[in-house]
């Protein structure tokens, strides 16, 4: 993802807004180093698209196949106290 200060943004208004488009990527705009806003094309916003999206959804998966996991592993893991198991870990550091 490109980064692009607002000041320059404002100098390159129409460049970025074609690149956006074009080359389908976000651009962070930044003030003082902090980032402000991201710009990312309409149709991709629409369909809730974008780095936030994305992340979702890798979640989502990751979340579905940990509890595949669990499901196919129910017999072998017994009671598992994952609680118990971290608070022991944690005490003894």
């Amino acid at each position: 993802m490109r980064t692009i200060s607002a000041l320059a943004f404002r100098r390159k208004f129409g460049g970025v807004l074609d690149e956006v488009v074009r080359k389908r990527q976000p651009v962070t705009i930044t003030r003082a180093n902090r980032a402000l806003v991201v710009l990312v094309p309409a149709d991709d916003y629409a369909r809730g698209g974008g780095p936030a999206a994305a992340r979702e959804s890798r979640l989502r998966l990751a979340a579905e196949r940990l509890a595949a996991w669990r499901e196919a592993n129910a017999e072998r893991l017994g009671r598992l106290d994952t609680v118990g198991l971290v608070r022991r870990d944690r005490n003894g550091r």
